[in-house]
């Protein structure tokens, strides 16, 4: 699949060993750490950082800037991941003196360093001596030097020259006990690549994938429209921006989403591996994916030892009318680390937005207490390590509206700059007061809920949405909301995790179900869990295939229904639905079912020639129940009062917490934050003692406080 030089990589990869993953504890806070993770909790439970870039800056102020983020009570700096050209300058001449310097002022200063491998920006000399290491956009255009990530990962000789560059750096690092820590590349898999170098790629992986081109074409359908191919070399990447008004083979498509996404876990792993062949005990490796991964899978690459995101809720979005957009996107952070952290029981937020930003298509300033309200509820959703982008606000450069902990003069705090510090500390005096030992509530423990996550699934769906109505990233956005209505702890698990570990499991829109899943299943259910199933689950087979039976076929006796078919509808159409004696909206996406003996219909559809039809059923199974909701409503408010339903009659207490409200537990704290534009009202008990904030919970605010009864 992948070249010598990689594969040599990844087998040191393999002996040296990586961070095992664990499944997340119902009754416990969060997974235990695993090795190379607990690293991060030996000095606090929380570390605190912010990203310099030395190269940017006389070197007459480094001493200055350093010693300023140690006073402000940062605990370490990043360094040196878009440095290639002055790590480099050169080809094959290397200059180290500069970071050496800048990590000595650094370690002067008391602040550890996390150093940055700087492959997604390589040096102007590459891209001139060799133009096929650029990658090739969707529209044919290839790439030049000046902007990041232009590069191809399959590129052979670019992947010669990462080599060459992070072995020399693992080196001459990898026993400085300075660094702390390894960041390798940034934000990888963002971009698409139809460079020459990828197909080639894409053909080797296809022939490891299949072994011979007659079980290619079969999964593909190359009997339709003649598209069989006679052998791998013929392969083409399939590209649906180029494919004009017939559609490309749904199935090519999403073999090219997964070889993109086994590309860049690869490119990460093989740093990995490079760096902990000269890593002294205690370094660790990561890599900052974005907290909305699309054209990457995180669960693919197995060489971090934890993993770590970026965050930037204030973009222009207003998710929740009003001034919610200053407050931010309310599930990226939520949704991120419930992503992240069953990893291995530990991430960080590599970058948090610190201030204004320059990037979105409108960059409003944060609301005054956003900014302090993100760093909480990081910390209380679990994070080890969070660091800002970035302490100095740039001069020059595409990014120079781009607000820093310090503004434009390199000494005064920004407004968001001093609510950053002052948070920092808030959080390290609570955090004398945790109690590590401590157990998550009974209360909350009973409410656990696993959220079943596939990116395959989610390629599949955007690949073939068949209504421009259907988005898949809000269509979650919406189901994670309800769940955190509850007051549930909520993990995002994959299918070969342990259901069992979780009273409620959700899983929406899971389109490819193959028997061995829906068998799974219906095993959890029997022994007592509670399923949620919702539109589209169960449409087609592991191979992204229809059924050659009836309708969602793997699942019907699961759900003790029959589907009868399907319905999209356009905007101007009238659609309703019912439920309890509420009427609902929707044009989305409708499963048509028929409830089977013993199953009960919960919502029913109120009009076109399927009025009368279930939209969402329930059942019990063994000892637990199935639900089942068929129908996507205009503003989500009918899934929100049946997903509440299956915890109410399961006889579990929950809460009623608005959209963008969330509670979260951690060393004995409770921690509520509010993304709504409106305060909210928590009913807390009586016993609760009050340590930071106040209620009602007002927007962009939080709230900490601790049970004291039994």
């Amino acid at each position: 699949m992948f070249r010598p030089l990689l594969t040599a990589v990844l087998a040191a990869a393999a002996m040296i060993g990586t961070a095992a993953a664990t499944s997340a504890e119902p009754g416990g806070q969060h997974p235990a750490p695993v090795q190379g993770a607990a690293l991060l909790h030996q000095r606090e439970p929380m570390s605190f950082g912010a990203f310099y870039y030395p190269e940017q800056w006389p070197r007459s102020q480094w001493r200055r800037d350093f010693n300023g983020m140690a006073r402000l009570g940062f605990d370490f700096t990043h360094m040196a991941e878009f440095s290639w050209t002055y790590l480099e300058p050169e080809e094959g001449r290397f200059d180290f003196e500069w970071l050496d310097h800048a990590i000595e002022l650094a370690d002067k200063a008391g602040l550890r360093v996390i150093l940055g491998t700087p492959s997604a920006a390589p040096p102007s000399w590459m891209g001139e001596r060799y133009p096929e290491v650029y990658r090739v956009d969707e529209h044919g255009q290839r790439h030049e030097h000046g902007i990041r990530a232009e590069v191809s990962l399959a590129n052979p000789k670019y992947e010669a020259f990462v080599t060459r560059l992070v072995t020399a750096m693992a080196q001459r690092y990898g026993h400085d006990r300075r660094v702390w820590g390894w960041q390798v590349d940034n934000e990888p898999g963002t971009f698409l690549d139809y460079s020459d170098s990828a197909r080639e790629a894409f053909q080797r992986w296809l022939r490891e994938r299949y072994g011979s081109i007659d079980a290619m074409n079969a999964v593909w359908g190359g009997s339709f429209w003649s598209s069989r191919y006679a052998r791998f070399k013929e392969v083409r990447l399939p590209n649906a921006t180029l494919a004009a008004e017939d559609k490309l083979s749904p199935h090519a498509q999403l073999d090219f989403a997964r070889f993109q996404a086994d590309t860049t876990a690869h490119f990460l792993d093989a740093q990995a591996a490079l760096i902990k062949r000269y890593a002294r005990p205690g370094q660790w490796v990561t890599t900052n994916y974005t907290n909305v991964t699309t054209a990457t899978d995180p669960r693919r690459s197995h060489g971090m030892d934890f993993p770590t995101f970026t965050l930037y809720p204030v973009a222009g979005a207003n998710v929740l009318g009003g001034d919610s957009y200053a407050i931010g996107k309310p599930a990226n952070l939520m949704e991120a680390a419930a992503y992240f952290r069953p990893m291995t029981g530990t991430f960080g937020v590599m970058e948090l937005q610190p201030g204004q930003v320059n990037w979105g298509a409108i960059n409003p300033q944060p609301m005054p207490g956003a900014v302090s309200m993100w760093i909480w509820h990081a910390f209380s959703s679990g994070a080890s390590l969070l660091s800002t982008y970035r302490y100095r606000h740039p001069l020059r450069g595409s990014e120079m509206y781009h607000e820093g902990i310090v503004g434009t003069d390199g000494v005064t705090l920004s407004r968001t700059g001093r609510e950053f510090v002052d948070t920092m500390h808030e959080i390290k005096s609570l955090e004398a007061k945790l109690d590590a030992q401590a157990k998550l509530p009974s209360r909350m423990a009973a409410r656990y809920t696993g959220y079943l996550w596939s990116h395959d699934v989610f390629w599949d769906l955007e690949i073939q949405p068949q209504t421009t109505l259907w988005h898949s990233w809000a269509y979650r956005n919406t189901y994670t909301q309800v769940v955190k209505s509850t007051g549930a702890p909520m993990d995002f698990i994959a299918e070969d995790d342990d259901f069992s570990r979780y009273p409620f499991l959700i899983a929406p829109a899971y389109q490819m179900v193959s028997e061995a899943l829906a068998k799974k299943w219906r095993r959890y259910v029997e022994q007592g869990g509670h399923l949620i199933l919702t539109s589209r689950t169960g449409q087609k087979n592991e191979l992204g295939h229809f059924h050659e039976g009836p309708w969602y076929a793997p699942i019907l006796d699961l759900i003790g229904a029959d589907v009868d078919g399907f319905d999209m509808l356009p905007s101007s159409a009238s659609a309703q639905v019912t439920a309890g004696g509420k009427t609902h909206a929707w044009h989305r996406w409708a499963d048509i079912l028929s409830p089977r003996p013993g199953t009960v219909m919960l919502a029913t559809y109120a009009d076109h020639y399927y009025a009368g039809k279930a939209a969402a059923t329930t059942r019990k199974l063994g000892k637990g129940s199935v639900t089942m909701i068929g129908v996507s409503t205009d503003d989500g408010a009918l899934e929100r009062d049946i997903v509440r339903g299956v915890y109410q009659r399961a006889g579990v207490a929950i809460e009623d917490l608005p959209p963008g409200v969330f509670i979260d537990w951690r060393g004995g704290f409770y921690f509520m934050v509010n993304y709504n534009p409106q305060p909210f009202a928590p009913a807390l008990p009586a016993a609760a003692g009050i340590v930071h904030g106040q209620a009602p919970l007002a927007p962009a605010q939080t709230l900490v406080w601790k049970d004291a009864s039994p």
